[in-house]
């Protein structure tokens, strides 16, 4: 909802030049084969100890 409050602001473009940014990265990986199963392989071996929710660190 931000992006879409901020896109009919004229004098901030931020919001949607970000939103175009995001969208162009997102279109790279998927055009991409080699990339995108990079990206969505599941992660080998363990990734270590985890703190418990609300735990101190």
């Amino acid at each position: 909802m931000d992006t879409a409050r901020g896109a009919v602001a004229p004098d901030n473009l931020a919001p949607s030049a970000l939103l175009l940014a995001q969208w162009k990265h997102s279109a790279e990986i998927y055009a991409d084969p080699a990339l995108f199963d990079i990206l969505t392989r599941e992660p080998e071996g363990d990734l270590g100890a985890v703190l418990a929710p609300g735990a101190a660190e």
